[in-house]
């Protein structure tokens, strides 16, 4: 498949410390990847630099992102309107908090499109917001389009927030914790239309998430990141049956316990990752490692275990 999305070592970091050290991953067209791993990782901050939505104190050091061919990073404000925002659509994580709360949905769908497309009228914006929301499986999509945010439920509101990012014909699908914060029921149908989307001619979809249940449903490839690397990547089946690097193995695991109590979040690893040193190339990890060994202070390199499998790991 021909590479449409590629972050090539990438860096970035405030004025504290590392964020992303040297992050490498790529995203075929018509492909969905996933990238996990547990909170503050760097997950967010990936598609945060993707997006030139990252917080103020945090800057991009070193690297590029290139979307199809072009270094996004070098973009910009009217070039990221024109060749980014319209070709790749973005579902915020908090998708509550994301949706002003004194505006109709239709307005909030149709305004961003409508800033990009000026010469659209705002009855075919809406029209277009009404097509998108049936096709998401609301069946009364046009009173719908006349609610404010506070009257719909946690499920709708990421349908609309999925509409708003697909409203232009966006060739990638961006997606934060797409499932964090909703019940048992509203994950089961979130991930349903995920799949459904997942399987739409031409689309790629870029998730990052802490559900392991939900990833495994929907993507083709995935990236384990740790402290702001990628410590292992490889197709769904792979990672899932055989996974190599610990940590990898603990996300697993605590993933299986949370299927067995699905009413509860996923529990954290114990212990604290170590502080990012883009000079270092030990393993970050061997500080909560059980199976840590003297080698593991020094470089650990990136090593492929088949065509498709890699990981970063002594073992």
């Amino acid at each position: 498949m021909a590479e449409l999305l590629s972050f090539q070592s990438l860096y970035a970091e405030d004025e504290r410390h590392m964020i992303l050290s040297g992050l490498s991953l790529h995203v075929d067209k018509g492909e969905t990847v996933a990238i996990v791993g547990e909170s503050g990782c760097g997950k967010t901050m990936s598609i945060g630099s993707l997006l030139h939505l990252l917080p103020d104190d945090v800057k991009v050091t070193g690297g590029s992102i290139l979307f199809s061919g072009e270094n996004v990073l070098s973009y910009k404000a009217k070039e990221r309107e024109e060749k980014l925002y319209s070709r790749i659509g973005f579902v915020p994580q908090n998708t509550s908090d994301s949706l002003y709360p004194l505006m109709k949905v239709s307005k909030e769908i149709t305004d961003p499109y409508l800033h990009r497309h000026p010469d659209v009228s705002r009855k075919e914006a809406t029209g277009r917001a009404e097509k998108l929301l049936l096709s998401l499986g609301i069946e009364e999509a046009k009173r719908v389009l006349s609610l404010y945010p506070f009257q719909l439920s946690g499920g709708m509101k990421q349908r609309v927030n999925i509409a708003a990012a697909l409203m232009d014909d966006v060739d990638l699908l961006v997606a934060d914790e797409p499932t964090s914060a909703l019940d048992i029921h509203i994950r089961r149908q979130i991930e349903a239309l995920y799949k459904s989307l997942a399987s739409r001619n031409g689309l790629s979809m870029l998730v990052v998430s802490h559900d392991l249940g939900f990833v495994r449903s929907i993507a083709d490839r995935i990236y384990v990141m740790y402290a702001g690397r990628i410590v292992e990547e490889g197709r769904c089946d792979e990672i899932f049956t055989n996974p190599i690097h610990p940590y990898t193995k603990s996300l697993i695991s605590l993933g299986s316990m949370r299927q067995r109590d699905k009413n509860h979040d996923l529990p954290e690893l114990r212990g604290s990752s170590s502080p990012l040193d883009r000079s270092s190339l030990s393993c970050l990890f061997r500080s909560r490692c059980p199976f840590c060994k003297e080698s593991c202070s020094e470089e650990v390199k990136y090593v492929p275990l088949s065509d498709t499998h890699f990981v970063r790991c002594v073992l």
